[in-house]
């Protein structure tokens, strides 16, 4: 634009002189004419010296103006010299003051070639910074004013290509974004695997067109160019990650189905009543269950290597491990049928711990998945056992909870069906200034049981049917505050 002011200012100085030379102009135009001539072959405070001698008060002060609005602009270009680099809201106010200066110039009067280097290297700059911060529209406006203040330099050809290719950039994140978000929309796990894999190739394939296009235009390094690219490569590692987030939780379904599977009951009724051949059966087909969910993960870790790593494997193996050790621990307890026998009824699943927590329990108030039992035809007291895993030095609490209000009494070891209790003076391990309800608590239960082994008496109640569980708390008063 400063090229077209040059020459249209040459033609209005050749027409000014021709005027005078004709006798057709005024003094104030040979004035004007021999200041702009002034302005743009010396410097644009020589037209001082003819815009002063211009009659007219309003004309004289509308061009003196001009050199007030130079000088303004080139002392807003200055104090860019000593903004830090790093304050990038100065040097923007900074910019645009002189390009409002210098806009407001009249288009024949050109400004030096040092100042349109300057301004184009400022405002090159503050382009980049707005493309960086993903401000497009505010770059493409900063950009259409420098250049017809300061001309297509080199500086502002290259944010010319920064535009493009940030703009490129932009809408095809756009696109993808978009893209992304469907997949996450999508309901099926297969299907949703499948979007997301197709939009991570979208991902992949548009990365390399535009590392491409920026390599090409001599731009990938620049401010603007390279933050999109990093904030581009970074939306991808977000979809990656959610991908892999996806398939790593269903990887860890497999491991609440175990603990589900650990935890199974009997039909309900049935868990007073099971004979000691019925019980070892549930409990080997527990185990049957556990080892066919595992071997259900390893086909599905097949399918994705890339994001079930070993670290789930080796944490859902030793859970299964684990179980089945305790499998064979209370397999082991079963089998001892005689002494079993004596002890009176057994909770189903045998042993509970916050080794299987119950799902949404939090870690204030962990709780384990509940041992059940019931009963029908109760004519009087009626004795139960379990077994319980307790860490040791861990003060977790024993809660057995009925839905009605008969008293139940906590032993730790086994009452011979009620016979040892008055014989053996047995102490009721309950904590009853800590009961709630119907919930009977004994507090750091580890500490009290003089094994693995819980014993309980549920006294004849109102009816002759009952039903309750029993759980282990992190801490019961905590739960129940």
């Amino acid at each position: 634009m400063k090229k077209y002011g040059i020459i249209l200012s040459a033609i209005l100085v050749a027409m000014l002189i021709s005027c005078a030379t004709t006798g057709g102009s005024t003094v104030e135009d040979k004035a004007i004419a021999r200041g702009v001539t002034a302005w743009n072959e010396k410097e644009p405070a020589a037209a001082a010296a003819y815009w002063t001698d211009i009659r007219n008060k309003e004309t004289s002060a509308k061009y003196l103006n001009y050199i007030t609005l130079y000088n303004d602009g080139v002392a807003a270009l200055s104090d860019s010299d000593s903004i830090k680099s790093s304050d990038e809201k100065k040097l923007l106010v900074t910019c645009n003051t002189a390009i409002e200066k210098f806009i407001a110039i009249d288009s024949i009067l050109k400004l030096p070639p040092d100042i349109c280097q300057k301004g184009s290297a400022l405002s090159s700059g503050r382009i980049s910074a707005l493309l960086a911060a993903e401000k497009l529209t505010a770059a493409r406006n900063l950009y259409a004013s420098a250049l017809k203040v300061y001309g297509d330099g080199d500086e502002l050809s290259s944010a010319s290509k920064e535009i493009d290719i940030v703009s490129s950039i932009l809408t095809k994140k756009s696109a993808l974004n978009n893209q992304a978000a469907k997949a996450r929309a999508v309901e099926g796990f297969d299907d949703k695997i499948a979007a997301y894999d197709a939009t991570l190739a979208a991902y992949s394939a548009a990365e390399n067109d535009i590392i491409s296009a920026a390599n090409k235009s001599n731009v990938v390094k620049t401010a603007g160019v390279s933050a999109n690219i990093r904030s581009f490569k970074k939306a991808h590692q977000d979809v990656s990650i959610e991908r892999e987030s996806e398939i790593r939780g269903r990887a860890y379904d497999y491991k609440d189905r175990i603990g589900e599977e650990f935890a199974r009951t009997p039909e309900k009724g049935k868990t007073g009543s099971m004979s000691l051949e019925e019980i070892l059966a549930h409990q080997e087909s527990v185990k049957t269950n556990i080892d066919k969910i595992y071997s259900d993960l390893l086909t599905f870790a097949a399918r994705y290597p890339d994001a079930v790593g070993q670290d789930i494997l080796s944490d859902i193996n030793d859970q299964r491990k684990d179980l089945e050790d305790k499998i064979a621990q209370v397999n082991k307890e079963i089998r001892t049928a005689k002494e079993i026998a004596s002890r009176g009824k057994i909770v189903m699943p045998i042993m509970i711990g916050l080794f299987n927590p119950q799902p949404g329990s939090t870690a204030e108030s962990k709780k384990s998945r509940p041992a059940k039992f019931s009963a029908s035809d109760a004519k009087k007291d009626e004795y139960w056992w379990g077994m319980i895993s307790i860490p040791k030095n861990q003060m977790n609490d024993l809660v057995i909870t009925l839905k009605d209000n008969r008293t139940v009494r906590v032993f730790p070891e086994n009452t011979k069906s009620g016979k040892l209790i008055k014989k053996n003076s047995l102490k009721d391990l309950v904590n009853r200034g800590y009961k709630v309800g119907n919930s009977w608590p004994v507090l750091n239960a580890g500490s009290q049981l003089t094994s693995d082994k819980y014993f309980f008496e549920v006294q004849k109640g109102k009816t002759e049917n009952y039903e309750g569980e029993v759980v282990v708390y992190s801490s019961f008063i905590v739960r129940m505050r």
